[in-house]
């Protein structure tokens, strides 16, 4: 790895072309077609990212052992990807700039525990997040991991537990999840909500502090969940509120 590390950063100035030729050839990434790599680098045991995917300036990614990104992906400026056994990063995400994605490289865990993320096709995380993936973390399909500032822990000193985000879920700014929680498909979440335990229902507004099913969401709510993620692409089809 530490091979891998220093070919990588050497590699950081030179154009997209070179470094995809270099991965492939010393490394056995695999590029689909139309990949584009900033001054960035790489690091990871095995990688796989798909067609027209773009990786912009000042990334890292770095020791994950299964890392797998999907077509269409846009992953911004200064954002940082340490970690995990398995990280899929599906297609048409976007990941804009300086979040913080890692999973512990060496942790002390007690029991059982998955350091794992997914995130769901089109989903879109903005500025400046935290996503601690010590154990597992589900996002599906287009979610909005929206505002600035929001943490997802998974760990609580040497104790872990998964937490799964439904798909079409819009989460504010400065929301807090703790290890254990989770909340269902096409749900809002209120700024500066603190979720602490899993939230079954679909189509709500979850709020406060601890965060609770607040209400259903009402008409003019459910732009939030149901307008595509990424309008320049197809968008996937929604299925309508019951």
């Amino acid at each position: 790895m530490k091979f891998r590390l220093v070919v990588a950063l050497l590699l950081v100035p030179f154009p997209s072309l070179i470094k995809k030729a270099v991965y492939r050839l010393f490394f056995g990434y695999r590029f689909g077609r139309g990949v584009k790599i900033g001054l960035s680098a790489i690091i990871a045991q095995n990688c796989t990212i798909g067609d027209r995917t773009r990786i912009g300036h000042f990334n890292l990614l770095y020791r994950s052992k299964d890392l797998r990104i999907g077509s269409d992906v846009v992953i911004g400026f200064g954002n940082r990807i340490f970690g995990g056994d398995f990280v899929v990063i599906g297609d048409r995400c976007q990941i804009f700039r300086a979040n913080e994605i890692n999973s512990g490289l060496n942790p002390l865990v007690l029991g059982d525990f998955r350091p794992e993320l997914v995130l769901g096709a089109g989903t879109v995380i903005t500025v400046g997040h935290k996503i601690d993936f010590n154990d597992k973390v589900t996002f599906g399909e287009n979610v909005v991991f929206a505002g600035r500032h929001s943490n997802i822990w998974t760990h609580n000193r040497q104790k872990t537990a998964p937490v799964t985000i439904g798909r079409n879920c819009y989460i504010g700014s400065n929301v807090q999840f703790v290890p254990g929680s989770g909340v269902g498909d096409y749900c809002v979440v209120g700024l500066g909500s603190v979720v602490t335990k899993k939230i079954e229902a679909d189509w709500s507004l979850v709020a406060g502090m601890p965060a609770r099913l607040a209400k259903p969401l009402d008409e003019d709510s459910k732009v939030l969940v149901t307008f595509p993620t990424r309008p320049d692409l197809e968008p996937a089809p929604t299925p309508a509120a019951d």
